[in-house]
């Protein structure tokens, strides 16, 4: 008893110290040092002065004012100290600041942490000098920021790291050497910067590393085949740089690796025997840019391969199929090469069970069977199937693949310029799964049709462009609730285009270049509506467009040339701020521009042409700084050219603004992460002396001003020369007149310039001579006078460019310059930097002149001085006479 009573006595002390100990635990908190840093932190995340954090230290209650307790901070129970420390939390106001450059200095003050994450940030400026004071971190990412210029070398004194990501940033120069130190490490993830040079051998040395992340950078070389020495290597990935030579044989040796990255380099495919023995590997991703060779067969013993990517141009032959029936846990397969030839059939796929996503490119020469034997049936029940520009069912008649009626879990189904014939199979959106469709570049014909009402509630992407498709039902909207994008331009639609488009989520609309007529439906435009990108363009639409209570605030791109809309335009967009193109050329639509223009502070592209819009051109013009491509052509407006053009600062500057042009070149539109829809918008515009269809890249690098056949008048003013930008411009049939200001040769990036057809007088300004990107020019039908200039490129006019000016002289013209006057009026330097022969002349007379002025006023000056020589000089004269 008295055993068992000491024993009580004992345990009751040791729970009394364990208690107090706890007690002593929960009651420490977070250091107020540390508190106050994270507070400053939250300032520093806080420009406009309102709580990114309201629940960080705002609370009188005890526990939240302990910052243990705050959201993305770890502390350690026995200390109290900050542990572990995510930002993670302040993602949502990424898209409101953009890049910033905060300071970060207060990180210095958690000596104890051991993870820091300040993953998507959008952190511009250098990797903070203050990072380097955590000597405990274990854990770093700063991946997904805008951190540039070199990794700093102080980074290598923290000996504890095990996981450094600086991937997805602006970092430059070459990888540390200093980075050896680092012992520790096991994840080194650089990938998605600008890194330079080879691959350092010392990381070599790095002998804990599991994964290793330097895709997507500027590295060269060939891969140091000491790297295989790194025997805990479980991931490797340097897909997407300039590496070379072969890859190294020992590579087979890499008896733990799992994932293996190597495309998107120039490696040499002289010996692929290395691959045959990675048997460990369930992530492979290779590629051949830069000799033929075959896919490798013994790919097919890598039975444990989840993921297989096999992509390069260099790839060529067929598809061997014997690859695939070991391949049994294969869940995503990408074939993709140019060269690709023969016929796969598709049956040879049937055991692959776990298959789940597929995506097939060939380029036009690989042809794919899936009805051959007709009695095969997939085990499989894919989610994603993309095969694009191959050959489907040539035998079979461009047969739609009937093993897809079988697939009812597919979610994303693409089949573009496979030259699948027939009628749309519309049994297909009785599929339930089904969000992602797209069937453009066939030879699909006639109606949409849709038999199941309840079945496409979850189809959000449609793209049938470049069909042959006739008719929409009018009630789709009903069968496609969800839908967002619709896309079915270059069909032979017909009818009108149904309203019940308007009752979906869409908010890209493309359905140009087909017959549609009728308006445009109002309920496509009313009740926020949430388009974002409108293409009606070459159609046979009619009537006013929008509707006055239209409502569209996230319109980014109206197209709608080539039809026949009538009435008024831009103040029915009044509200519509985000606009970034207008392209409403070739209707009949009517304004004065006398009154108010609506201000769109962020258009790039303005195209009015050919419709009837009249008065002055208004100042307004001048506030779009943004403005690249402007016409009005065509149309009836009067007045003076506006001296504040030179305002437009895209006109000014000779730097293409990026974030401008994207908008217009190639538009695209991002719907989370599941798919972005991105569409090359074309315009019509005139330049170098034609009409033409730009789209793509050399639409993002125009810039455009086209005010012709319209009754400006008034003269050019002299700031127009300001606008240094401008590659076009159209002042072409006019009333025009004056002289041509010397200014407009300092618009040197100027390749098309029309004034023909008004009024101008006066001399080709000399200047315009070091034009030199001008390709087309055209002065015909004025009033100009004097010789031509003599540069290099007006060399290269013809005489239609000069044609209808009977006071112009030299070449190319047969009249030749023969007055002084005339001469005069063309000296100029000719491109190579010589001296022209009339400046020769003009320079050899003025000699001529002063010499004999000198030399007579001299010769009377000596004889009024010397007595002698004016007696001799008298008498010769007497004897003369």
């Amino acid at each position: 008893m008295v055993l068992r009573g000491v024993a009580t006595g004992r345990l009751t002390v040791v729970l009394v110290v364990v208690v107090a100990s706890c007690l002593g635990c929960e009651g420490r908190g977070c250091h107020d040092n540390e508190r106050r840093a994270l507070l400053e932190i939250n300032k520093v995340y806080n420009p406009l002065n309102r709580s990114l954090m309201s629940y960080w230290g705002d609370s009188l209650t005890e526990q939240v004012k302990d910052c243990c307790h705050w959201p993305g901070i770890i502390c350690n129970p026995s200390t109290g100290h900050v542990v572990e420390l995510q930002l993670l939390i302040f993602y949502h106001w990424r898209d409101v600041e953009g890049t910033w450059h905060p300071n970060l200095t207060m990180l210095a003050e958690f000596g104890q942490l051991e993870s820091l994450n300040l993953r998507d940030n959008q952190i511009g400026g250098g990797i903070p000098e203050a990072i380097c004071h955590l000597k405990l971190l274990k854990t770093l990412d700063l991946s997904d920021n805008k951190f540039d210029g070199s990794i700093p070398s102080c980074l290598c004194t923290l000996t504890s790291l095990r996981e450094l990501d600086l991937s997805s940033n602006n970092l430059e120069g070459s990888i540390p050497s200093c980075l050896c130190t680092l012992r520790s490490l096991r994840e080194l993830d650089l990938s998605s910067n600008n890194l330079e040079g080879s691959i350092p051998s010392y990381l070599c040395s790095l002998r804990s590393l599991r994964e290793l992340d330097l895709s997507s950078n500027k590295l060269k070389g060939s891969i140091p085949s000491c790297l295989c020495t790194l025997r805990s290597l479980r991931k490797l990935d340097l897909s997407n740089n300039s590496l070379l030579g072969d890859i190294p044989s020992c590579f087979g040796s890499f008896h733990f690796l799992t994932s293996l990255y190597l495309s998107g380099n120039q490696f040499q495919w002289n010996d692929s025997s290395w691959l045959c023995n990675m048997h460990s590997l369930t992530f492979l991703s290779i590629s051949n840019d830069i000799s033929p060779t075959t896919i490798p067969s013994c790919i097919g013993n890598l039975n444990r391969l989840n993921f297989l990517r096999l992509t390069g141009d260099w790839f060529k032959g067929s598809i061997p199929s014997s690859i695939f029936s070991n391949l049994t846990d294969l869940s995503s397969l990408e074939i993709n090469s140019s060269r690709f030839e023969g016929t796969l059939q598709f049956s040879v796929l049937a055991n692959l069970s776990k298959l789940s996503k597929l995506d097939i490119y060939s380029f036009g020469g690989l042809e794919i069977n899936t009805e051959y034997p007709i009695s095969w049936v997939p085990s499989f029940q894919l989610i994603h199937l993309s095969i694009v520009d191959c050959v489907v069912n040539k035998r079979s008649g461009g047969r739609f693949p009937s093993f897809l009626k079988t697939q009812g879990g597919l979610q994303q189904l693409t089949f573009e310029g496979t030259s699948i014939q027939g009628t749309l199979p519309a049994g297909f959106f009785c599929n339930t799964s089904l969000s992602v469709l797209s069937l453009s570049r066939n030879h699909f014909s006639g109606p949409f049709l849709v038999p199941c009402c309840n079945a496409s509630q979850n189809v959000q992407f449609i793209d049938l462009s470049d069909n042959d498709l006739n008719m929409l039902p009018e009630n789709i909207g009903l069968f496609f609730p969800t839908l967002i994008s619709f896309r079915m331009p270059r069909n032979k639609l017909e009818g009108h285009i149904p309203a019940s488009l308007g009752h979906t989520l869409l908010s890209w609309l493309d359905l140009s270049d087909n017959i549609l007529s009728g308006k445009l439906p109002p309920t496509l435009m009313r009740n926020q509506s949430r388009l974002f990108y409108l293409d009606v363009s070459s159609n046979h639409l009619e009537g006013e467009m929008f509707p006055i209570d239209a409502e569209m605030p996230s319109l980014d791109s109206l197209i709608v040339h080539n039809n026949n809309f009538t009435g008024l335009l831009l103040p029915r967009l009044a509200k519509c701020s985000g606009l970034r193109i207008i392209d409403a050329g070739y209707n009949s639509l009517t304004y004065n521009f006398s009154q108010t223009l609506p201000y769109f502070p962020n258009i790039v592209v303005l195209s009015l042409r050919m419709n009837h819009i009249h008065g002055y051109l208004p100042k307004q013009l001048c506030e779009m700084q943004h403005l690249r491509l402007l016409d009005l052509s065509g149309n009836n407006l009067s007045g003076k050219i506006l001296p504040c053009l030179h305002n437009i600062s895209s006109w000014r500057s000779k730097i293409l603004d990026w974030d401008a042009s994207a908008s217009y070149s190639s538009v695209t539109y991002y719907f989370g992460w599941k798919y972005a829809i991105q569409s090359d918008s074309s315009l019509s515009l005139k330049s170098k002396n034609s009409i033409r269809q730009y789209n793509g890249e050399p639409l993002q690098w125009m810039t455009h001003l086209d005010l012709s056949m319209n009754m400006i008048s008034g003269i050019i003013p002299q700031e127009i020369g300001e606008l240094q930008g401008l590659q076009s411009l159209d002042l072409s049939k006019n009333h025009i007149q004056g002289s041509l200001p010397k200014s407009m040769a300092d618009m040197d990036n100027l390749e098309s310039l029309d004034l023909s057809h008004n009024g101008f007088s006066g001399s080709i300004p000399n200047e315009m001579a070091q034009l030199t990107f001008l390709e087309t020019f055209s002065v015909a039908f004025n009033n100009m006078t004097g010789m031509i200039p003599n540069g290099i490129q007006f060399r290269s006019f013809n005489e239609s460019s000069f044609e209808g000016n009977p006071g112009l002289c030299g070449l190319p013209l047969q009249k030749e310059c023969s007055s002084d006057n005339e001469r005069t009026k063309g000296i100029t330097t000719t491109g190579d930097g010589g001296r022209s022969k009339d400046y020769k002349n003009a320079l050899f007379f003025v000699i001529v002149t002063t010499s004999f002025t000198l030399g007579f006023w001299g010769f009377l000056v000596s004889l009024f001085f010397n007595k002698s020589w004016r007696v001799k000089y008298f008498k010769f004269i007497d004897q003369l006479l």
